[in-house]
C-alpha cells in the first residue's frame, strides 16, 4: 500500500502539533486506502466493533473532521454524515475525506494563527446565550480531543480490518509514518 506522502502539507506553525496533525492525517488516509481494498460486503459487514462495521467507523471517522471544522469556525454545524440514512463506498469516504481534510487544516491553522492554546473555545454547535460552562474548554483540550478521537475509530478500524482477515501489524504506527517521511 502506498500513501501519496508529498500531501503531508504543513499548516501549523508549531513542530509538535504539526507532527501530530500530519501523523493523524497520513493514519486516516491509510486507513482509508486500505479500506479501498475490501469488498463494498465487507466495508459494511457487522463485525461489533467500533460503531458495528467499517463503513459506520470511518463515515463517523471522516464525518467528525467536518464537525471539529465547524467548532473551529465557529460555523454552524453540518448534518452529520453518518446521520443520512445513507451508506457510502471506501471510494466516496476518501473524496470527502480530501475535502475534510482541507477545511479541517485550514480551520487549525486559523485557529492556531488568531487563537493561543490557552484560549477558551465554546465546543458547543451554537454561540447563543446562555453558554454552558461545560463547553468552554481551552483550544489545547480541543486539539488533544480531535487527535484521541482520529487515534481511538482508526484503532477500531485496524481491529475490523484483523477479524475481517485483512490485517494492519504495525502498518498505522508513527514510526512507519516516520520511516515513510524520511524516504
Amino acid at each position: 500500500m502506498t500513501v501519496n506522502l508529498k500531501d503531508q502539507r504543513s499548516y501549523v506553525n508549531h513542530p509538535f502539533l504539526e507532527t501530530l496533525f500530519a501523523y493523524d492525517r497520513w493514519a486516516t488516509r491509510f486507513i482509508i486506502e486500505t479500506c479501498l481494498e475490501l469488498t463494498q460486503e465487507e466495508f459494511e459487514r457487522p463485525v461489533g466493533l467500533g460503531l458495528g462495521s467499517v463503513e459506520r467507523t470511518v463515515n463517523h471517522l471522516v464525518g467528525t473532521l467536518f464537525f471539529f471544522t465547524d467548532r473551529l469556525t465557529r460555523c454552524a454545524s453540518r448534518p452529520r454524515l453518518e446521520k443520512d440514512g445513507r451508506t457510502k463506498t471506501a471510494g466516496e469516504l476518501r473524496a470527502l475525506f480530501e475535502q475534510a481534510d482541507r477545511e479541517f487544516g485550514e480551520a487549525v491553522k486559523h485557529a492556531l494563527e488568531t487563537h493561543a492554546l490557552t484560549e477558551i473555545l465554546n465546543w458547543a454547535d451554537t454561540d447563543e446565550e446562555p453558554l454552558d460552562p461545560e463547553d468552554q474548554i481551552p483550544y489545547s483540550l480541543a486539539f488533544a480531543q480531535m487527535i484521541d478521537h482520529g487515534i481511538q475509530h482508526r484503532t477500531q478500524v485496524a481491529d475490523m480490518l484483523q477479524t475481517l482477515g485483512k490485517g494492519l501489524p504495525m502498518a498505522l504506527s508513527p514510526f512507519v509514518w516516520d520511516d515513510a517521511q524520511r524516504q
